[in-house]
């Protein structure tokens, strides 16, 4: 009998579309939740995914943890009937199957990255909304001009891109007006250099110097603060990410009250809208903000 695609499967194909790689985990917290918020059990999911896989929607592979021991992870991914099926819901799909042909240790990063992106967007919140969240080839910008090449093609520069692992927007209602917060989001690798990050920086000042938030199609509303979120695997890390930031030019970003935010993925993933981020432009290097908090 041919699988029932109902409102869950469905999440679980624009979920695909967005994130490109979930693994079961991701699915046993975000996917298979019953209404009452009770999750489903693991044979019930198992069964739901083998029966979407044999039918075409999905497809699975086993992907080796790197560098560490131990048995390999199951990821997912969607297969064409999915990408079919994305593509009726969301009027497209933009897909593309070398996405799926990535090392291990990218896969692994797409996976911390999802539980970010979604963990912004279902976790409880006092006086703020959760608007949308924008993936890796969904948050690449290029706020460069226009520009004719030799055969008349207009074209950007490749040095006025950012690149970020992610992005999402949330937003607040202040005395009757609507404010909309742009976050992008950096998963930094533990070796990350130096040179590496303030180049990382120097985009991001130039795309708020440039104004480039205030009308970017992308993301459909006005932005009216912009800030970069550096998330790290410890908390040493994190410091000597943030202090090395700390040469980099960031002005632009502080005029309209944005600003670079170090934490570590441990506390994003436990208390997100917490006081978890230290601030690079912060008097007290120590003193930690949340996410909408005025940086002083």
């Amino acid at each position: 009998m041919p699988k029932h695609i109902g409102e869950r499967e469905e999440n679980l194909f624009i979920a695909l579309h967005d994130l490109v790689f979930v693994d079961y985990d991701y699915l046993k917290d975000y996917v298979f939740i019953h209404e009452d918020g009770t999750k489903f059990h693991k044979n019930t999911i198992m069964n739901h995914l083998r029966s979407l896989e044999r039918e075409g929607y999905i497809k699975s592979f086993p992907v080796a943890k790197p560098n560490v021991r131990g048995a390999d992870r199951l990821v997912y991914t969607l297969d064409t009937k999915g990408i079919q099926e994305a593509r009726e819901l969301l009027g497209e799909a933009d897909w593309d199957t070398r996405w799926t042909q990535r090392t291990p240790t990218y896969i692994y990063h797409s996976l911390k990255m999802a539980n970010i992106l979604t963990v912004y967007k279902n976790a409880e919140k006092s006086g703020i909304e959760f608007h949308d969240y924008f993936s890796e080839r969904r948050a690449f910008r290029n706020y460069g001009e226009w520009k004719e090449d030799k055969d008349g093609k207009k074209r950007q520069s490749s040095n006025t891109v950012i690149r970020p692992d992610g992005a999402f927007i949330l937003k607040r209602v202040l005395n009757g007006k609507t404010f909309h917060f742009l976050y992008f989001v950096e998963m930094e690798r533990s070796r990350q250099r130096i040179e590496n990050t303030l180049e990382k920086i120097y985009r991001y000042n130039q795309y708020v110097r440039k104004k480039s938030y205030e009308n970017d199609l992308r993301f459909g509303v006005p932005i009216h603060m912009v800030r970069v979120l550096f998330v790290s695997e410890k908390s040493n890390e994190r410091d000597r990410l943030m202090l090395n930031a700390k040469k980099g030019d960031s002005r632009e970003i502080e005029k309209i009250n944005g600003g670079l935010l170090f934490a570590t993925y441990d506390d994003v993933i436990e208390n997100p809208y917490g006081d978890i981020w230290k601030a690079k432009h912060s008097s007290d290097s120590d003193k930690l903000f949340s996410l909408t908090n005025k940086i002083e």
